[in-house]
């Protein structure tokens, strides 16, 4: 439960960013999803590592190990992002949406057993 707050908290932060910065600044959706995503981040392990997965021990492995795990869905993101964009048939806000959407399952799985995994 704490872990699908958090990530609707990251999620609608990243869409919110990106669609700001593509619809109010004109930026390119993929340089917005990137900004977006750093926001994202921020939130992300904030909530994460403060209220889901609280551990004991020393932070800077998990935000380590979390950066990994959301990069990896961040490089996912891009590739289905660029993908739909060049396909032509959606919005850049559509694409996004999808795009964004798709991650937070396996987010959640690496997160849960590899970079919120407590220290031995």
């Amino acid at each position: 439960m704490r872990f699908g707050i958090v990530g609707v908290g990251a999620t609608l932060t990243h869409l919110c960013v990106a669609i700001l910065l593509i619809k109010a600044f004109s930026t390119p959706p993929l340089l917005a999803n990137l900004i977006a995503f750093l926001m994202a981040f921020i939130v992300s392990f904030g909530g994460h590592y403060i209220w889901t997965f609280s551990r004991p021990g020393h932070h800077g492995r998990a935000v380590v190990r979390f950066f990994v795990t959301a990069f990896s869905g961040f490089l996912t993101n891009t590739v289905v992002l660029a993908a739909l964009l060049r396909d032509g048939r959606l919005t850049e806000v559509q694409s996004l949406m999808i795009a964004v959407t798709i991650i937070p399952v396996v987010t959640y799985l690496i997160s849960r057993f590899w970079a919120f995994k407590a220290s031995p």
